[in-house]
């Protein structure tokens, strides 16, 4: 993979494959990221997470498309990130399964349009597990975040955690393969603008996304791609490391056992 104007591409897309290719990228290396190029369907992961993201909103009754829109049903209340319902019934599970989530047709809109830009791109460059490891750091980085600063108060949904989570991966990798990072930081600014601007938006939620997300990106991009399991075994364990920041905080809150 190359880096370009916009994101990165393959040989092929770059006008060139093999030595021809290779002259016309100069001499410098790129640092190799795992994927597996023209091997099996190109963004299946990527498409396989919008995908649960829609037949999510489905079960959420398509929330934003009739009058009562603003309020969720209980498929809803039984899967979005509520700190009443980690603390007293220890239901962790919420922090992951709110990433899939999205409170009306635009949310979900402007989610499954980033999901999808970011996605294939990275998707290509670093291949399948190695996104849904992405996918996950960033959704329960940024949902542990926001439970920890806003304990029983917390409640949001949404896969915007996990996407502020590509932007930090995708600014890690694209500075480790020499390319041009203005556009994802200026991307990264204008998303924080909007964020910071609108009460409604979690913003512990985003920059917990984008933290965990530029860790798992530096993993991704520092340690050898031939070294997969050391790879997986670090994002696990700051997932793991996550989770275990939620259970403190539930004790912290000196609730009755």
């Amino acid at each position: 993979m190359r880096p370009a104007a916009v994101g990165f591409h393959c040989p092929e897309e770059s006008g060139g494959s093999g030595r021809a290719g290779t002259a016309r990228s100069g001499s410098r290396s790129r640092p190799g990221f795992g994927s597996r190029v023209g091997r099996g369907r190109q963004g299946l992961v990527t498409q396989v997470l919008m995908g649960l993201c829609a037949v999510a909103y489905v079960l959420q009754g398509l929330p934003g498309l009739d009058r009562s829109g603003n309020n969720l049903n209980q498929f809803s209340q039984d899967f979005l990130l509520s700190g009443v319902d980690i603390a007293f019934d220890d239901q962790y599970y919420r922090i992951v399964t709110a990433a899939f989530l999205h409170g009306n047709f635009l949310h979900i809109l402007v989610n499954l349009y980033a999901l999808f830009i970011m996605g294939h791109q990275l998707e290509a460059v670093v291949g399948r597990l190695r996104l849904i490891g992405l996918f996950l750091a960033g959704a329960v980085g940024g949902n542990v975040l926001s439970y920890v600063v806003n304990g029983l108060e917390t409640s949001s949904l949404g896969a915007s955690t996990a996407i502020f989570g590509f932007f930090g991966a995708f600014y890690v990798i694209a500075r480790r393969m020499r390319a041009d990072t203005t556009q994802i930081l200026i991307l990264i600014v204008l998303n924080f603008a909007i964020t910071f601007s609108l009460s409604s938006i979690d913003r512990w939620g985003h920059i917990g996304g984008l933290v965990a997300g530029t860790i798992v990106g530096a993993i991704y991009a520092y340690m050898p791609a031939r070294r997969g399991g050391a790879q997986a075994a670090a994002v696990l364990t700051l997932i793991g490391v996550l989770f275990a920041a939620a259970v403190v905080k539930t004790s912290s809150l000196g609730l009755p056992v």
